[in-house]
């Protein structure tokens, strides 16, 4: 695989037009009849739900969630796990060994945050009842089919997957800090670390 061919891969090329959603949200609209309105209804609420989406405001939540990661860390335990003359070096060895937890917790504080913001912003209630209403009228079928390729035209990351990103982005710039007293980035130090613990 390459990584880099991946970094800038562009999106499936199979994504729909503007134009052919339109055409299909039309066709939709058709096969609900006097009803068509709550596939307008419907849409307004999905375009509100994506248009939320606030890049500069999702990177301040994540330089924050990272803040907050950072002072959780306590030094006195970081020093019981690893011998580094360095603070800042011990503290990122610990972020590493317990990244998985540590990420896993400021993902699930994240979702709930947007859960709670997302119902101000966007009656979700309202959402999920008029796609029930419109399942109804033409079928489960014929509207997932519709929901997908919504999707796939207008929603190429997720909320979730964009702060996961930007969470994974912020721990690795951590962990290629340079340890000041080996001059070796953190992640080698972990590398041998755990190389020693394997073999010690």
């Amino acid at each position: 695989m390459d990584i880099f061919e991946a970094y800038l891969s562009s999106p499936d090329k199979s994504t729909p037009t503007f134009s052919a959603f339109f055409q299909s949200a039309q066709d939709l609209k058709e096969s609900l009849g006097t009803k068509g309105y709550l596939l307008d209804h419907y849409l307004s609420l999905c375009f509100r739900l994506i248009a939320q989406i606030d890049f500069v405001s999702l990177q301040d939540e994540v330089s924050e969630a990272m803040i907050a990661i950072m002072k959780s860390i306590s030094d006195a335990e970081a020093e019981k796990a690893f011998a580094c003359q360095e603070v800042y070096t011990r503290q990122i060895l610990w972020l590493i060994s317990h990244a998985d937890a540590l990420l896993e917790q400021t993902f699930q504080d994240f979702i709930q945050e947007k859960a709670l913001v997302s119902g101000i912003s966007v009656d979700i209630i309202d959402l999920r009842q008029t796609e029930e209403k419109i399942k109804v009228l033409v079928g489960q079928e014929k509207l997932e089919s519709f929901q997908k390729m919504f999707l796939h035209r207008f929603l190429f990351s997720s909320v979730a997957q964009l702060f996961l990103q930007g969470m994974t982005t912020e721990f690795i710039r951590r962990f290629l800090t340079t340890d000041i007293e080996t001059g070796s980035e953190v992640f080698r130090i972990h590398l041998k670390h755990f190389v020693h613990e394997k073999n010690g």
